[in-house]
This record gives C-alpha cells, structure tokens and sequence, in this order.
C-alpha cells in the first residue's frame, strides 16, 4: 500500500472498510504495522466501523483470523453508501471507494435528465439516488442477489408506468457510453428512485386508500403517546402519507437514507423521537422492515412541524396610550411579522391593571411598564426594524426556550414512578433471550394462557425488527390485545447482552393497553433522558426502587 504513513484517521478508516467489503479478514497487529498508528488507533478505528456497520443493521464477525464482514452484495452496497454519503463534504476519503469521476459524471448527466423532465428535486436526493446508481454500475457483477425484491410495493409503482419514466432517466446515461442497464436493473432502480423520491413523481391521490388508513392510525398512535391531538392536522397527514409509503418503499428497495441533523433531533426533541420510535416500531411491522434512527429522525421532522402549528402563541398584549389609529398600525405590523399568533389585544394604560394576564404570552408597550411574571417589549410608536426584530427575537425565545427547558428539566411523573417502583429489577444473564424471558416471567397475569402470547408477541415483534434504541437501552413490547393491565418493568444488568448487533445493559418492557398510549410520553421521555445521561437515569430507578 501506498503513502500510508501519512493518512489521516478518517482515510485509514475508509481503507479498512473497503478490505472489510472485500471480505478480507484483518488483525490488529496487521494494520497497526501496515499503517504506523498503535494498536490503540486501530481500535477505535475498528468501533467506529462496528458503528457504521450497526447503522445499517449488520455486525462484524471474529474468528481466529482476525475481524472480517460476512453478507450479501445487498449488504455491502448498503454500508458502503453511508459511508460515502457521510463523506460528501471530504470526497478524498473515499476515493478508494468509488470512483470519484464517475460519480461527478453520474450526477451531472442524472441531474440533467430530471431537469429535462421539469422534476424539481433537491440536492440531498440527488446525492442518494446518484450514489446508488454508481454502486450498481461499479459492483454490477455482483448485483444478482439484489435484484430479485418484486415486492407488492414495487409492482404498484409498475402499474403507474413509472418503470418507462426511470427508464427514460437511465437512459441519458446509456447515451453517454456510462453504462447499459438490464431490464431487471431498471426494476431494481425503478423502485430505489421512487423510494428517494416518491413526492417528485406520485400524486397524493394515487396511494391506495388504505395506506392512507394506516397513515391516520399512526398519527393517532403518535397523538395519544404525546397527548396531544394531531390528528386534525390535514398537512400532517398529506405530508406523512407521502414520506411513510416512500420510506416503505426505499427499505424495501435496502435503499439507504442518511439525515445529517439526527443528533440534534435526538438532543432537541427527545421525548417526541422516542414516542415516534414506539409508533413507528407498530407500523413498520405489517411490512417486515427494519427502521434506522435515521429514518426515524425524518419522521420526528414531520411531527414536530405539526406540534409546533398547534402550540402557537396565544395572545399578545399591546399597551399603548395613543389612540386607536396608532393601536391599529402597531397590531397591522405585529401581524406582519408574526403571522401564527392568535390575537392581538391593545388596551390603555389604565386598563392594565384589571385584566387577566394568565393567556397572555407577552407584552408590547410604546411606554416602560413592568409587568411581574411577563415579558415586556418596549417599541417606538412608529415600530422601526429594530423594533421589529426585538419583537421577533422575544418571540423565538419564548417559543424555543420553552421548548429547551422543557428537556432540560425532566420531572419524572408520579404516574410513572407508581408504575415502575415495584418492577425496576437488577440481574446478571448470559444472553438476550435469557434475560428476555426472566422480565417476562416477572410479570404477573392472571390467565397463563394470555401470559404464553404475549411472550410470543414480544418475540415476535423482536424477529420484525430489534427494539434496541440507543446507548445501551432496549424497549421490548408486545401485542397490546395480550396484555391484562398495563405495567411497565425495568431490568438493569450488572454485564450488557448482545441484542442482535448491539449490547444491551437497559431493558424497558412496556405492556401498555390501547387504551393506556398516554403512559407512553411520560416513559419515553424517562427513557431518552436515560440515553443521554444512563448514570442518572440509574441513579432515579435505585432511588425510586427504595
């Protein structure tokens, strides 16, 4: 190997994946030599591609040879455009990867194609279906175990003749010498495409109405979990139509989709990414698909939007002593600036002091007032910019610090505490099942036989998809018709377990009744503060547990 004294971390890491996808096996005293960085480096190394491997549901294997990957081309494909989509701002990390020019070729000859069709599609689309399209033409050799998905999925975006219109797309690359797809590729991308992109081509009305059905069940999934009702919410379920059956289609094409601000989804909006986690883990398991935070994180995008536009500021206040000249131009200009709000309400000065202030939100005078326990904006009567922007700083404030002190200050609830103070268990198990089976045992029913099923159901439910979260924590559930009475039950354990391709040491077993969804806002909330801080939340359930 060439220069590999002088690679940076993140292209050594790239160089090992590629050996990996090449189903080499490798030591670390081998790379550590071949390399020059410690044993120490390649290590970590090693942990961060076990975590770009888990990204996508797959795990490493070890035998006496040292570390190697064992999976289909599916497989490959799909960790090798993670890692070449998360490298999309440091290409010269990948160039042992991909073909860097071909890529550029690609896209260039793709995205004049979509134009031509007067498609209007964002970049990050681009990106993915790009990409997708360069592995298939370098790795095409291998591509045969891939191609065989005709899933019902695929055959309803045949029946709407979108196989003709991919066709036509692919074929600006056939025209440029790139590469001659086989029927059975243009199948195969047929549905990756539409998967990355299902709103650029569908219409809304062309869904069958009972996706349309399952689409409304899951927002009123998400609406009980959250206590709050969106379910009125008519751009919610337009939009959410359209991203749920493309997200259905892209897994089942094992199209992989990356969403660059999940951390920040994950740290902002923690309580309605694990309540959308709960949902979605339900409605993922009528198709056999195994869901990724990523996708998780796009779905929690569409929620939020939808929190947000019923939890709009209901009233403002302005003070003013003027007339109502001046009174109707200030609102007019509020207005214009904070088109969400609910009301305007002018009042003199005098009349201040016997109003109800408890609705109001915040107060905008052209004089100094104080107000105690309200925010106050003071403006110039004829409302300059700079007026303008104080009052609309005063306004993400009030909406964003609401929302950030709302995580910061995780109170757990006195329901929650009942539930769990007689079922937070502590244990040591060899394996998943055993201490599967243990939490289960644990729990008291009445009729055995319903005890049987909902054992199954949480097995189940874990053959789908793994309800491994994150950091450690694993919500097991099953069939909600199997449970007696809702409970909840904690088992912390003293060594983690594998749980397919992560360790577990946290195991959350929800039993929650339909009727009881409310329980699950409160629990998720506890269980993603846990993620991030798994001492403290440790700490609450030895406390709690006394």
């Amino acid at each position: 190997m060439e220069n590999n004294y002088n690679l940076s971390s993140d292209k050594r890491r790239m160089e090992i994946l590629k050996r990996l996808i090449e189903e080499e096996h490798i030591s670390y005293q081998t790379l550590s030599d071949e390399y020059f960085v410690s044993r120490s480096s390649i290590a970590n190394d090693i942990i961060y591609l076990k975590k770009l491997f888990a990204k996508e549901g797959l795990s490493l294997s070890f035998d006496n040879s040292g570390t190697y990957f064992e999976g289909s081309e599916a497989e490959k494909q799909r960790v090798l455009k993670r890692a070449v989509l998360n490298n999309m701002d440091g290409l010269e990390n990948i160039d042992n990867l991909v073909d860097l020019s071909l890529m550029n070729q690609v896209h260039d000859v793709f995205v004049s194609a979509i134009r031509k069709k007067k498609i209007d599609m964002p970049e990050s689309y681009i990106q993915s279906i790009v990409v997708s399209i360069l592995l298939i033409i370098e790795r095409s050799e291998m591509m045969t175990d891939s191609l065989s998905n005709k899933t019902e999925v695929n055959k309803f975006f045949l029946e709407f003749d979108l196989y003709p219109l991919v066709y036509e797309l692919l074929k600006e690359l056939e025209d440029e010498k790139i590469y001659e797809f086989s029927p059975e590729e243009i199948q195969y991308l047929t549905s990756l495409i539409i998967g990355s992109g299902l709103k650029f081509f569908v219409k809304d009305e062309n869904i069958p109405f009972s996706f349309r059905g399952k689409t409304r069940h899951f927002i009123q999934k998400v609406s009980e979990g959250l206590q709050k009702d969106l379910t009125q919410d008519k751009r919610l379920e337009e939009d959410l139509l359209v991203h749920l059956y493309q997200l259905v289609l892209r897994i089942e094409a094992q199209s992989t989709v990356v969403n660059p601000l999940i951390k920040d989804i994950k740290k902002k909006y923690p309580t309605v990414y694990g309540v959308v986690w709960f949902a979605l883990n339900d409605f993922s398991k009528s198709y056999e698909v195994t869901l990724s935070e990523d996708e998780v994180g796009f779905v929690v995008i569409h929620i939020q939007a939808a929190i947000e536009r019923v939890q709009k500021v209901k009233k403002i206040l302005f003070v003013c002593p003027n007339g109502i000249g001046t009174s109707s131009f200030v609102s007019a200009k509020i207005r214009k600036i904070l088109p969400n709000i609910d009301s305007i309400e002018t009042i003199s000065t005098n009349a201040l002091e016997h109003i109800e202030l408890s609705d109001v939100d915040f107060i905008i005078s052209t004089i100094d007032i104080s107000v105690p326990g309200k925010q106050v904006v003071k403006i110039s009567p004829m409302v300059s910019v700079d007026d303008m922007k104080n009052i609309m700083n005063h306004y993400i404030d009030l909406v964003v610090g609401a929302d950030q002190e709302e995580v910061a200050n995780t109170v757990i609830s006195s329901s929650i505490v009942e539930t769990i103070s007689k079922n937070i268990l502590f244990g040591n198990f060899k394996g998943k099942e055993e201490a599967l089976d243990y939490l289960i045992e644990k729990q008291h029913f009445e009729n055995k036989e319903l005890k049987g099923k909902f054992r199954q159901s949480v097995y189940d439910r874990e053959l789908i998809q793994s309800t491994y979260l994150d950091n450690g924590f694993a919500i097991p559930h099953g069939n909600p018709k199997y449970v007696e009475k809702t409970a909840i039950s904690i088992l912390i354990l003293d060594k983690p377990v594998l749980w397919d391709n992560q360790k577990v040491d946290v195991m959350v077993l929800l039993m929650i009744k339909e009727e009881d969804m409310k329980e699950v806002e409160a629990m998720m909330e506890l269980v993603m503060k846990g993620i991030t801080d798994k001492e403290w939340f440790i700490t609450k359930m030895l406390e709690i547990k006394e």
